[in-house]
């Protein structure tokens, strides 16, 4: 929906301070809250229109925000907070705006508050027609909101490794909710050019705290050992070895430490898969995770016209048998302790601004294996072999994945570093898509985990 704000002067003078601290080029995002009168406030998020006075008195449309309602404040007060608050290029008088509307609309127009539907895509119409560089301004705040659009096989590159990044601070059990929370590329997106790393396109917190995370923009940052540990240093420093840049982020809840890295040194165009990789220090366990894509049209993944497939499930073999060498009788229980896993996804055509996972199904390598003689998924045409959610007879969906992981139910049990610097060496070389974590720090039982996530709900 749309809605108009007219600004006071002293806020209009709030807004210039902030955007005095927050230049547009360091794409920080901010927010601004206000109140307004609740009965023009009753529902939903806008896309909103900002007046300012100019210095002849006259109300200006200057800025587009995005508002949502936060609380009621008094009996007639709502409390509104505006954020991606973006200058137009050219601003435009709210008069001269408000007398392009036909009478249909002008009826239902409300001064300050939200509009009804048409007459807000009829503002939205007439401002474009006034100011038709407004339309990217418009463009880029329902990018931010409502999800931005995949047209390439970058934007499938960023989408999986948006995917990845939720995946894993889901395995580890932290509320992170600023890993939803990303700035859409300001530029297309080429195949023939390394796709931005997602964790670079986060929002990035001032401070680190509970919960929280910390920017961390490549080597130059110190990593404290008490923060992260010895190993995450060395974890940083596998990566490095064979990539001139790296995006990562160090999170921290209770007594542990994530950190998150997106690796990428390929063209979307010769990208050879996308790799998950976590590890949780104190288990000593490892999850690898290979994404596979179903087909957008018949929504099936064909194992037998994937000519990467054999090597892969080779590596995925050699390294199950590889940690399965490592077991020893005192370990852990696991109720699968192989290490390699497929996730079978749709492909996005849109990324959302939302804490949600690409739906998908999760097999391990021996189910996948097992699964490829099962008649049930022989029933393309001629028989041809096919996955997808109506012929699969079962799988792991998200949440029970995560969970299964975070409770330490799946995945090795006394793998040490030196495995995952072989896969991380190994995805990287192969020009792979890795998104890779690492949980470090005292775990607690898993009755004071529960405990902690329904506090912070």
């Amino acid at each position: 929906m749309v809605a108009i704000i007219r600004c006071t002067e002293a806020e209009t003078a709030h807004l210039k301070w902030q955007e005095g601290l927050f230049p547009a080029s360091g794409r920080r995002e901010w927010t601004w809250t206000t109140t307004r009168p609740r009965e023009f406030w009753t529902k939903g998020s806008h896309v909103t229109l900002m007046a300012t006075l100019d210095r002849y008195g006259i109300l200006q449309v200057t800025r587009l925000g995005y508002t949502k309602r936060l609380r009621q404040v008094a009996d007639l007060q709502q409390k509104l907070e505006i954020s991606h608050v973006t200058p137009l290029p050219k601003p435009v008088a709210l008069s001269e705006l408000l007398a392009l509307l036909a009478s249909r609309h002008r009826v239902h127009l409300v001064e300050e508050g939200q509009q009804t539907e048409a007459t807000g895509k009829a503002l939205l119409a007439a401002l474009v027609g006034l100011r038709p560089d407004a339309d990217g301004v418009i463009g880029q705040l329902s990018a931010a909101f409502d999800g931005y659009t995949v047209r390439s096989k970058a934007g499938q590159a960023l989408a999986t490794q948006r995917d990845a990044v939720l995946g894993i601070g889901r395995m580890a059990g932290m509320s992170i909710p600023q890993l939803a929370r990303w700035d859409p590329p300001a530029e297309e997106l080429y195949d023939d050019r390394p796709p931005p790393a997602y964790l670079d396109l986060l929002s990035r917190p001032d401070t680190a705290s509970a919960g929280g995370g910390q920017a961390a923009p490549g080597h130059d940052i110190a990593i404290e050992d008490h923060h992260i540990g010895r190993d995450a240093e060395i974890f940083l420093g596998w990566i490095g070895e064979l990539t001139g840049h790296i995006a990562w982020r160090h999170f921290r809840q209770d007594d542990q430490s994530l950190l998150i890295a997106n690796v990428n040194r390929t063209a979307a165009e010769g990208n050879s898969g996308a790799d998950l990789l976590y590890y949780h220090e104190s288990r000593g366990s490892l999850i690898l995770v290979q994404y596979k894509k179903l087909d957008r049209v018949g929504g099936y993944y064909y194992p037998d016209s994937d000519r990467k497939l054999a090597d892969e499930l080779k590596r995925m073999q050699e390294v199950d048998a590889y940690a399965a060498r490592l077991q020893r009788p005192t370990d852990d229980h696991r109720l699968s302790p192989d290490p390699s896993w497929i996730k079978l996804c749709p492909p996005e055509g849109l990324i959302p601004q939302a804490n949600v996972m690409v739906p998908g199904m999760y097999f391990s390598r021996q189910h996948f294996q097992r699964l490829r003689d099962d008649p049930r998924v022989r029933d393309g045409r001629g028989g041809a072999l096919r996955f997808g959610y109506s012929n699969v007879p079962s799988y792991l969906d998200n949440t029970i994945f995560t969970r299964l992981v975070e409770t330490g139910m799946i995945g090795t049990a006394g793998a040490g570093t030196e495995l995952v610097r072989q896969q991380i060496m190994q995805s990287v070389r192969e020009g792979r898509l890795l998104t890779a974590g690492l949980l470090a720090g005292k775990e607690q039982p898993q009755s004071a985990r529960n405990s902690a996530r329904r506090r912070r709900r």
